[in-house]
């Protein structure tokens, strides 16, 4: 028999959520009772509080410890609470950003505690062996299946309600928005950059993490929050990629390269860039991560993401080497997707997901069938890009394996590299494709007009990593 004190639970933050739901009249409530009931709070006495503060907020009566004791007084749990713990309550927090947040930490915990209940009952049963195994399994199944139903939060919205609820909020918080630009002229005129998820892959050679790194950049400098979550790349390769990348727009002559950087050469134009980039401070983190599950990023991620009106833009570098405990990477990449969709939902953020390419699919035009092992982003993602070679749409199904790969080796030693974004899903609006001449030896995407014809120039030797 499991002690009480065993039990999963948190009294502190059952709490501060209680206290949430009393903070500025109530206004996180209509979100909180979509993630937490009665039932998944611990303490008998957050149990009645919950009760009586749902009670006066559908009457549309205000909620203060003294209030709530003079309405609990009026029912059958009179006497079980007194002013001084209602006010500890009430005063146990200044803020609801966190309240969402808690809700869902209280449910898992209450989840929790239904399963281990759930698992001694089951394990009873089967010690003491008086009924048959089927019976047991029969009356557990259902039950589990109850477990399953509570568990399942309704996410339920009645249409009236919305309507003269939370349309007119949830616009303003969209109108936000409106006019935020990438930074990439020829992206902003066709796409709505606001909160979803973006997955984008690419071919080998067209720079997927050069261009989200840029992408960022370009965002933090505009005012936004950006975070860079990368499995790949150190800090130092990241920020030597904005060096390379600042000297060469300030002088298209610069020979100084990231790789360049990074080992230490430097020049006074190099010098100068570093105190202006210091003196000009933005949003802008690296989560340098190895070992971290999807749980665990989304853990470090949720603080940073509190707050729904001002949420970050996350890149996510990459997809396939997120650990995993499934048995197979498509099973594991599909819940680490889903479980990304949810955090970006609930916590309005733009999440940015690099994904690697199906290797059947290298030497061939761009596809759904090119993200393969990418788990079923097709329904989950909303706005799904993808780089390649512009070389790409220019290989015939019928040429020789040796000449497409011939064409693509020079489309890759070509400076600048020409390369064609190329959006396959777009819930905001069209598909559209997009252009950039990438100077892959200083980390560089520059948006340009459509290529008409491609004519390979000599190979060079300037080129830098993707």
């Amino acid at each position: 028999m499991y002690q009480e004190n065993e039990l999963p639970c948190n009294i502190d933050m059952e709490k501060q959520l209680l206290g949430a739901m009393l903070f500025r009249r109530g206004e996180i409530i209509p979100k909180v009772i979509n993630i937490i009931s009665v039932d998944d709070f611990y303490r008998p006495e957050h149990k009645i509080i919950f009760k009586t503060i749902l009670r006066m907020y559908a009457q549309g009566a205000p909620s203060n410890s003294l209030s709530i004791l003079e309405e609990i007084n009026k029912t059958v749990d009179k006497g079980k609470l007194d002013l001084q713990y209602l006010v500890s309550v009430e005063m146990s927090i200044h803020t609801n950003a966190y309240a969402e947040v808690h809700a869902r930490t209280l449910k898992e915990k209450s989840d929790f505690r239904r399963l281990m209940r759930f698992g001694e009952e089951l394990t009873q049963n089967a010690q003491f062996g008086m009924r048959l195994p089927v019976d047991i399994i029969a009356e557990h199944r259902l039950k589990l299946d109850e477990i399953c139903l509570a568990s399942t939060p309704t996410n339920k919205t009645d249409f009236n309600e919305y309507l003269i609820d939370a349309f007119r909020s949830d616009v303003a918080d969209m109108k936000v928005y409106a006019d935020r630009s990438t930074g990439f002229v020829n992206i902003d005129k066709f796409q709505f950059f606001t909160p979803g998820l973006y997955v984008i892959g690419a071919t080998p050679a067209a720079g997927k993490t050069t261009f989200c790194w840029q992408l960022l950049h370009q965002l933090a400098n505009k005012g936004e929050t950006c975070i860079y979550c990368s499995y790949e790349m150190s800090r130092l390769e990241l920020f030597s990629k904005s060096f390379a990348r600042e000297l060469f727009m300030r002088d298209k002559d610069t020979k100084l390269t990231a790789a360049q950087i990074r080992r230490g050469a430097t020049s006074a134009e190099l010098e100068r860039l570093i105190v202006d980039l210091a003196e000009n401070p933005i949003k802008f983190s690296v989560f340098e991560l190895q070992d971290e599950t999807v749980d665990d990023l989304l853990n470090l991620l949720r603080p940073l993401c509190s707050d729904k009106a001002k949420a970050p833009v996350v890149c996510l570098d990459y997809l396939q080497i997120v650990p995993t405990s499934r048995e197979s990477t498509k099973l594991g990449v599909d819940d680490t997707v889903r479980k990304l969709k949810k955090f970006q939902r609930d916590t309005n953020t733009t999440f940015i997901v690099i994904s690697s390419f199906n290797r059947m699919n290298y030497a061939q035009e761009v596809s759904f069938e090119s993200f393969k092992e990418s788990g079923n982003i097709e329904y989950t993602a909303d706005v799904v890009w993808a780089l390649q070679l512009d070389i790409m749409n220019h290989i015939k199904g019928g040429d020789l394996v040796s000449e497409s790969r011939r064409k693509i080796e020079e489309a890759k030693k070509r400076q600048p590299r020409q390369i064609h974004l190329k959006c396959l899903k777009n819930r905001q609006g069209t598909n559209y494709d997009c252009y950039f001449e990438y100077h892959s030896a200083h980390d560089y995407f520059e948006p340009c007009a459509s290529f008409d014809e491609i004519d390979s120039p000599p190979p060079q030797n300037n080129q830098e990593e993707d």
